[in-house]
């Protein structure tokens, strides 16, 4: 649903409503919100939730401190449930808060849905299929989980979550390994294994690649740097690749398929541009709007943003300031033949003055806001498109692009930007940057022997 709320752990904590990125307040209240989500859907009792968030420093009054934040929370998250009433996705119970949070709401639950569904594809032997799943659940990683969050609960939880990473990373190494992709695989695992260097099985990877690749004595001494660095205490899958060397056992051929090679950077961070004059006269014109209007144009004006925005507060500071015009109005026509200045001609002149100053600088701050720098205006179609005009498009480095030609070539075009997402080439939603500049005009498939 459109209104429904998505959380992001995989990189800095976010939380959106739509397209629209929702405000989620001080340190301290994300750090309760995280706890919340990686407990999701569970009791979570506020001592607990001190605990985690304060570890040895807890406040005075860790429950109320809690509630605080909690009842802060439900302001962000729930902005139209009225005040006193049960919420509804944070909610009180007797063993502790609650989150709800349905599948796939987060993208730490859609990257843990995607590692199991490759993990029972490849049990059925399908490792196509099974790639792809790894594949597009590693491309939901934005940066470090949970980054900017401190403590030792916080540092705990990402060590773990980066092993679930490394695993699945492993997973996808051994799968191109078995479909005979040593070739293409062999500069992403340099890559992998300097920054997951004690990784066994991904060490084993790496020595049948080089050895596959007719790197035998390669293949040995990456081989010994590992044992050097596990205290020469191999895993049974690294004794397995040394033995193969050893023993040049080498497995039957693999039917060629061009590599898809791994997206493992993790993915950019949205850049947001300048202001421009465009935006800036916006931000004065709705300044200056009810001034010039004596704040007949505040109440339409901030309405119209409530509306918008979907804001009750806004609405609110829109009734306000329609009160405000209506009252100054009123006691201004009732004493137009009177010269006598009085005290509610005071009151009436400070209020309009107040509502039209402040209804000016909240419009000026509402309107226009900061964007994304601006995107070429020429729209790409990603059928077509080489690999070096990928490369220059805001969002798609230069791995990425070999990854969508490598992709297009070896399972036909792409039917649509949604079957570009199903096979792993963006994340979902598309981000704004990307779907901005592509599109896909749909082509009938080719017969494969012509995508060769």
């Amino acid at each position: 649903m459109e209104d429904s709320v998505r959380f992001e752990l995989l990189g800095p904590l976010r939380a959106y409503r739509g397209l629209q990125e929702l405000e989620l307040g001080p340190a301290r209240q994300q750090a309760v919100l995280a706890t919340l989500l990686l407990a999701a859907n569970h009791a979570v009792p506020a001592s607990e939730i001190v605990d985690q968030v304060w570890g040895d420093e807890p406040p005075a009054n860790g429950a109320n401190v809690v509630q605080k934040y909690v009842a802060g929370l439900r302001r962000v998250l729930e902005p139209d449930r009225l005040p006193r009433a049960a919420g509804q996705l944070l909610t009180s119970t007797p063993a502790g808060y609650r989150l709800s949070v349905p599948p796939g709401g987060s993208d730490l639950d859609v990257f843990t849905a995607h590692v199991d569904e490759a993990r029972r594809l490849r049990a059925l032997g399908c490792r196509a299929e099974a790639t792809a799943e790894l594949r597009t659940g590693l491309l939901l990683w934005r940066s470090e989980p949970l980054a900017g969050l401190t403590g030792g609960y916080f540092d705990a939880t990402r060590a773990q979550l980066a092993g679930d990473r490394a695993a699945a990373l492993e997973e996808w190494a051994e799968l191109e390994l078995e479909q005979g992709r040593e070739q293409a695989l062999l500069p992403e695992l340099s890559r992998l294994i300097a920054e997951y260097p004690r990784r066994q099985r991904l060490r084993a990877v790496h020595v049948l690649a080089l050895y596959r690749t007719g790197r035998q004595a390669d293949a040995l001494t990456s081989y010994q740097q590992a044992l050097q660095l596990v205290g020469g205490r191999p895993s049974p899958e690294l004794q397995a690749a040394h033995r193969q060397v050893l023993q040049s056992d080498r497995p039957p051929p693999v039917p060629s398929v061009e590599a898809e090679p791994m997206l493992t950077h993790y993915w950019p961070e949205p850049v947001r541009g300048p202001l421009g004059w465009k935006g800036w006269t916006l931000k004065v014109a709705a300044a200056l709007l009810p001034s010039v209007t004596l704040s007949i144009a505040a109440a339409p004006l901030i309405g119209g943003l409530a509306i918008r925005r979907r804001s009750w507060k806004l609405g609110l500071a829109a009734l306000g300031y329609l009160v405000s015009s209506i009252a100054f109005f009123t006691i201004a026509n009732k004493r137009v033949d009177s010269e006598d200045f009085v005290l509610i001609d005071g009151v009436a002149m400070t209020g309009l003055l107040l509502s039209t100053v402040v209804a000016g600088i909240q419009a000026a701050w509402l309107i226009a806001p900061r964007t994304r720098a601006a995107a070429p205006r020429v729209m790409v179609d990603l059928n077509s498109a080489p690999e070096q005009v990928l490369r220059t498009l805001p969002g798609i480095e230069p791995m990425h692009a070999v990854l969508i030609i490598a992709e297009r070539n070896a399972r036909g075009p792409f039917r649509s930007l949604e079957d570009a997402v199903a096979r792993g080439m963006f994340p979902s939603p598309v981000p704004r940057q990307i779907a901005d500049v592509v599109l896909v005009i749909p082509v009938q498939d080719a017969p494969k022997e012509e995508r060769r």
